[in-house]
Formats: C-alpha cells, sequence, structure tokens
C-alpha cells in the first residue's frame, strides 16, 4: 500500500493546526493568569491601606513635653 502525498499533506495541516491552537490556549490562560493577578494585587494593597489606617486611627497621639537638660 502506499500513501498518497495528500494524505502527508492533511496530516500536517492537520498537526499544525493542532500545535497553532495550543499555542493560542496557552497565551490565553497567561493573559487570564496575568489579569488575575494584577486585580488581585490592586484588591491586596487597597485591603492593606485600609487596615494600615485603621490601625493609625486607633493610635493615641501622646502630646508630652521632654524636658530637655543642658
Amino acid at each position: 500500500m502506499s500513501w498518497s502525498n495528500k494524505g502527508f499533506f492533511l496530516l500536517d495541516a492537520l498537526l499544525c493546526v493542532f500545535i497553532v491552537s495550543c499555542l493560542c490556549i496557552l497565551c490565553f490562560s497567561i493573559q487570564a493568569l496575568n489579569v488575575d493577578y494584577e486585580e488581585g494585587y490592586k484588591d491586596y494593597q487597597e485591603r492593606s491601606n485600609d487596615e494600615l489606617e485603621w490601625i493609625l486611627r486607633d493610635l493615641n497621639i501622646c502630646e508630652c513635653e521632654l524636658n530637655e537638660s543642658d
């Protein structure tokens, strides 16, 4: 049995489509992960700032006079 050239071209084309599909899925996945990371980092910064503001508001400011002796 001999293989026809059209069969090889079809197999090559199918392999190329599969490889390109895998690369596209990889690129879209990386982009989605990057967007999720940026959103998570912004949320983390906002929560940290809110917690720090809350802590600083609760601090009692000491208005003591220091006696400096010369």
